[in-house]
């Protein structure tokens, strides 16, 4: 194999397969990238047997075909090192793998490509399209909520279901829950699937270099989901179990529902993390008509108050409620807009986050009993 190619353009293409390689695995062969070039294209691949990424570059100098395996640390890290703008690349009968520039040149001891596990074929399923824009808005707003808790694994990734047109991602972790909707083609049939926290994360870091418009075909079958783009594959396996029954945990009706800037909000309620870090993260919030007030205190550091205008659009009395403030400071810094409303009924109710009036992103977050503030 050798061909020559612009080295910035290599480079990303391998940060992006990068992303699904093993770093430690019992398979030392999935500690590998494998680069393949036929014709004139260059396909490069990661798997580590739950996520395979396959990432594909055009090659206008090619001499001649061959695949390789080159261990991904290496070839991650010789590249991130390279300044030259075009790289020589070629494989001897040996697997060696040969990098030169006008400055550099590497020899790298590669190994053949027979050992390596088939890369999984995209199953028939359920297809639509999303722009990458909303795919990361789906992602973005719903990844905060995922459980890292390895005893559920039924939590550990995000429940990507259907309503006629609707499509809904939905995460909790127990604590608080996410759930964000889009509209897509009607389908007849109903799915649902979890995926895997890992999956996702990597997707959209792989999506944050990629123009918003440009299109991403999802394929969601029994046993896996698949985003593919012109040169981009990402299939991953996905979580077996059941998600549990989120519409319980979203209150129908509110009986307090507040108004708030959001920056102003953030500010004081970062501030407000200062102190509560040092108590297990809690925060008490009072609420009336016209302000919140944000209390913090921690034994042996210190204690802290804020006021916060809003606006009051329902309920009468004045309300208290305490918070994990990390939970809240997730969701006020994933949203960007102007205002966020908070609505719940009491100090012991579920608070219910939206942005908007049609309510295309609901964020639950439960309160924490505290002694102060009970009834």
């Amino acid at each position: 194999m050798q061909f020559k190619c612009k080295a910035d353009k290599l480079k990303q293409s391998i940060a992006v397969v990068e992303k699904a390689v093993s770093q430690k695995s019992s398979l030392p062969v999935l500690e590998n990238i494998f680069l393949e070039l036929k014709g004139t294209h260059l396909k490069l691949r990661g798997n580590n047997l739950e996520i395979g990424i396959e990432n594909g570059i055009m090659i206008e100098d090619a001499v001649s075909e061959g695949s390789v395996l080159v261990k991904a640390k290496t070839l991650s890290s010789i590249f991130s090192k390279i300044d030259d703008k075009a790289v020589l690349i070629s494989v001897d009968e040996t697997q060696k793998l040969s990098i030169k520039g006008e400055k550099v040149d590497f020899d790298i001891l590669g190994s053949h490509t027979q050992d390596y596990p088939v890369f999984p074929s995209i199953d028939e399923g359920f297809n639509f399209s999303l722009n990458v824009s909303d795919l990361q808005s789906l992602i973005r707003h719903t990844l905060i909520a995922v459980s890292h808790d390895e005893t559920k694994q039924f939590l550990n990734g995000i429940l990507v279901k259907n309503n006629q047109d609707t499509l809904l991602f939905v995460a909790t972790d127990g604590y608080r829950l996410a759930l964000k909707s889009h509209t897509i083609p009607p389908f007849e049939q109903t799915f649902e699937s979890i995926i895997p926290y890992k999956a996702v994360s990597e997707l959209n870091r792989i999506l944050q270099n990629i123009e918003g418009d440009k299109e991403v075909n999802i394929t969601i079958s029994e046993n896996q989901i698949a985003f593919k783009m012109e040169e981009f594959i990402l299939i991953s396996r996905i979580i077996q179990g059941q998600f549990p029954n989120y519409k319980q945990v979203i209150p129908e009706e509110t009986g307090n529902r507040f108004k708030v800037k959001r920056e102003e909000f953030l500010a004081a309620a970062e501030r407000a993390a200062l102190i509560a870090t040092a108590s297990n993260n809690v925060v008490r919030f009072s609420f009336d008509k016209e302000k919140v007030a944000i209390f913090a205190n921690a034994k042996g550091l210190g204690d802290f108050k804020e006021e916060v205008s809003l606006e009051r659009i329902s309920g009468e009395e004045d309300v208290k409620i305490a918070f994990n403030i990390r939970l809240l400071l997730d969701v006020i810094k994933t949203v960007n807009t102007d205002d966020i409303q908070l609505a719940f009924n009491n100090e012991l109710s579920p608070c219910k986050i939206t942005v908007e009036e049609n309510e295309d992103f609901v964020y639950i977050i439960m309160p924490i009993r505290t002694a102060d503030y009970q009834s």
